[in-house]
């Protein structure tokens, strides 16, 4: 089992934005190592997961710790807006390849879902996997909006 590198002991709602600051500093590494990145004390960094506590992260703060495997403050952000943050990895396929990959996935993951759901509901067992399947196709067609765009994802995409 991994060890959490940051895991106060305070309850705090999972839909509050103290539990997205835990995640986010768990996520970069503990208060140590966030502290330094912010420039603030551990105490502090402390603080600001602290439900009683009236600190606040700072959204500057927030985005000095976002990154690739840093997601949770942008998750958080797109929960409120009603949305759902995808991460993007690197491009890996050339774009003739990529249009025909992403409308295999696409066809795919629907097909998935199809037939997971033609009971009127889907199993919680079947969830992940048609999550995983719809997640691979969004990518798929995000990287080919994208190229046809001419901007790569995070830049706009208009």
């Amino acid at each position: 089992m991994t060890r959490r590198a940051f895991a106060p002991v305070k309850p705090v709602d999972p839909e509050l934005p103290k539990a997205a600051v835990r995640r986010l500093v768990d996520q970069a590494g503990g208060a140590a190592r966030a502290a330094i990145v912010i420039g603030r004390a551990p105490s502090t960094v402390y603080a600001y997961a602290d439900p009683q506590a009236s600190d606040e992260m700072t959204y500057a703060q927030v985005a000095a710790l976002t990154g690739p495997k840093t997601p949770a403050g942008a998750e958080h952000l797109a929960t409120l807006a009603h949305g759902v943050f995808l991460p993007m990895p690197p491009a890996d396929t050339e774009i003739g390849e990529l249009t025909a990959e992403s409308i295999v996935q696409h066809g795919d993951a629907v097909a998935e879902v199809v037939r997971a759901m033609c009971d009127g509901k889907m199993g919680d067992d079947e969830r992940p996997g048609a999550i995983v399947e719809i997640d691979e196709a969004l990518r798929a067609l995000v990287r080919l909006r994208a190229a046809v765009s001419g901007k790569p994802p995070g830049d706009g995409g208009n």
